[in-house]
């Protein structure tokens, strides 16, 4: 309870005109890091016990949580990493992949120890309670506008993905699926809304009308693990493409030169956001831990480790060796470099697989989308009717469709740029005013300061990248 008055403290001291009410929270049980009770009662079971293969996946598991969590993490950012690699160089590329995810790491500690001390179910809860309640009325509509933006632009890569898998399979001979979806029958408006809708109502409206993470938590462990199958995939077919695109041309990589990455369009300081915010999964992650049973640090960290461990994991097979793959002339995604077989099944099932992933993906953000909305307007988002739940959710995703079948591919940019200044205040900036905000040390401390630079220099790292795309348009 000490640690609730001295947050208090801290937040009116810093602002005498913002009054919270604590009062929900007055009578909520803080879990001490240091009392020996909470680590006991996780080293009571025995230390082989593998969590991942005897433990089902079950409501509250741990193997629930982390697939829940994961699938935010998971999306089209993975397939545009080898691109990326030139930019970085092969060498400096792992490097970046790891600070990326000690980066979210950090932040995802912060928020999670917020929700186990205060037993918060919300993001917007941690920034009323420790920063201020006016405040989080803008935090809800960034997240709002994130999520939403998230739905539109997978539901536009859904289609395209799709189109992909049906120019290899009838082998309609377009080089890529941009052409295919925007030069053929496929690009079609009526062709563009059959389909679109037909997703939208037969496959995503069924799975977003689930209320909680929980009981989505089948889907969300399907699509990771067609994520891994499709990584695999990219990692059996290794050898071949890079014996046919780099040892029989006899040609050489530069494994440390960066100078490309810092042409005029700065591709350097894109491809560190794209690594960066490949890793986001802050959006869920309130909705991950309030269906955690037990959730005690340790069973948090658990939580966290093994979700980042699988982002780190595919973000280093796919760019490495889908970069040496085809390290000349590489494609936006891998999925569309040149193939060496008249019809690669393989990677045909790999693009089948994403899609599935990809879906999955569409559903836990909606979920995530649907509880800040509720939130923003005061309702339960919990006990809230049936009724609302299905009118609510088929308007959100007919709107979401109509967008994302009539402008083709002119949102992309304007996607990308919102998505990351959405993500710079969610993973960065946010989290790091919680840690400033909820310690006890003075804002000059040396540890406050080095946050604030911390914050400063990633967020600096973000507009660079915005900036660079608005070039573009």
């Amino acid at each position: 309870m000490n640690e609730l008055n001295e947050i208090t403290k801290i937040n009116s001291g810093s602002n005498n005109n913002h009054q919270f009410d604590t009062k929900p929270y007055e009578q909520v049980e803080i879990i001490d890091n240091n009392n020996p009770s909470e680590e006991t009662s996780e080293e009571i079971e025995p230390k082989a016990r593998c969590y991942y293969i005897q433990e089902t996946i079950k409501k509250g598991s741990l193997i629930e949580g982390i697939f829940n969590l994961s699938i935010f993490t998971l999306g089209i950012g993975l397939l545009a990493l080898p691109q990326k690699v030139k930019y970085m160089s092969l060498f400096m590329t792992p490097m970046i992949i790891i600070s990326g995810a000690v980066i979210n790491y950090w932040t995802l500690t912060i928020l999670g120890d917020a929700s186990r001390k205060f037993k918060l179910t919300k993001y917007e809860d941690a920034v009323s309670l420790l920063i201020n309640q006016k405040f989080s009325y803008f935090f809800s509509f960034v997240m709002c506008v994130n999520q939403i933006g998230t739905i539109v632009a997978f539901q536009i890569i859904i289609y395209k993905f799709l189109g992909a898998i049906v120019n290899q399979i009838l082998s309609y001979g377009y080089d890529n699926m941009e052409n295919f979806a925007n030069k053929s029958f496929w690009g079609h408006q009526k062709v563009r809304m059959i389909v679109c809708y037909s997703i939208c109502y037969f496959i995503l409206f069924p799975l977003c009308l689930t209320k909680t993470l929980s009981k989505m938590r089948f889907a969300s462990t399907f699509g990771v693990l067609c994520q891994i199958l499709m990584i695999f995939i990219i990692l059996v077919q290794f050898p071949s493409f890079y014996y046919h695109n780099i040892h029989q041309r006899k040609q050489n990589i530069n494994f440390s030169d960066i100078k490309l990455g810092f042409g005029k369009n700065l591709e350097f300081f894109q491809s560190i956001t794209t690594i960066i915010y490949a890793f986001e999964c802050h959006s869920g992650l309130f909705s991950v831990l309030s269906n955690l049973q037990k959730p005690s640090r340790i069973r948090v960290q658990k939580v966290f480790k093994n979700a980042i461990l699988i982002d780190v994991i595919s973000c280093m097979i796919i760019a490495l060796s889908g970069y040496l793959s085809q390290p000349f002339n590489t494609p936006e995604l891998i999925i569309e470099r040149h193939t060496i077989y008249k019809h690669d099944i393989l990677m045909i099932t790999g693009l089948i697989l994403f899609v599935f992933t990809l879906i999955t993906k569409v559903g836990a953000n909606y979920n995530g989308f649907r509880i800040t909305i509720l939130n923003l307007f005061k309702y339960d988002t919990v006990n809230y009717p049936n009724f609302f739940n299905v009118l609510f959710t088929f308007t959100t995703l007919t709107i979401t469709t109509f967008i994302s079948a009539y402008v083709k591919n002119n949102i992309s940019h304007y996607v990308s740029i919102v998505g990351t200044f959405c993500s710079i205040v969610v993973v960065i900036i946010i989290p790091g005013m919680i840690y400033i905000k909820g310690n006890d040390y003075p804002v000059y401390h040396y540890k406050n300061i080095l946050t604030i630079i911390f914050i400063f220099t990633i967020a600096s790292i973000g507009m660079i990248s915005i900036f660079c795309v608005m070039q573009k348009l």
